[in-house]
């Protein structure tokens, strides 16, 4: 295995059966080192390029980090293990997914170089909960102050006192 280049010529490596492994750190991808705390952390990116049904490039690979993000309910940071894996087909037409595996995801891309940092920043994103939180109750969450009760109102009094007042 090898470092990942920084451009993945999707064809090419896919032709090639390329298989790349790396450790980043998080800062090394801008949108993610922007919503977590823990900016010098590994990232850990394999990448496994190949061929599906003789046309079909494909990338199966998986990213494992920890991020350190906000909790939704007590504002305290909590850190998170991520694993997104994926297993990608790049389709130029939609009739091409017909033949697939259903195991696979399909993307329907005609370019043949992108981003490595932001391809992987992408699958990243996709895997972070959409509100991160302490498995547990947090403590600062849970309102001490006692439960006032009023007793309702009864919406239809007014009609009860018309009726009483008409008899």
């Amino acid at each position: 295995m090898q470092g990942i280049p920084t451009n993945i010529k999707l064809l090419s490596f896919a032709k090639k059966g390329l298989i790349f492994s790396q450790t980043y750190t998080v800062k090394d991808f801008p949108r993610i080192k922007d919503i977590v705390s823990n900016v010098d952390d590994p990232v850990e990116v394999k990448l496994n390029f190949y061929i599906e049904n003789n046309k079909i490039p494909c990338i199966e690979g998986n990213v494992k980090l920890d991020v350190a993000l906000d909790c939704q309910r007590c504002l305290k940071e909590v850190k998170l293990h991520l694993n997104p894996a994926f297993k990608l087909a790049f389709i130029i037409h939609e009739n091409q997914a017909e033949d697939l595996d259903p195991g696979f995801e399909t993307i329907l891309n005609a370019s043949e170089e992108f981003s490595t940092i932001e391809f992987i920043t992408d699958e990243v994103l996709i895997s972070v909960p959409m509100i991160p939180m302490h498995s547990h109750e947090c403590q600062s969450y849970k309102d001490e102050s006692p439960v006032i009760k009023q007793k309702r109102k009864n919406p239809f009094a007014v009609l009860e006192q018309l009726k009483n007042s008409n008899k």
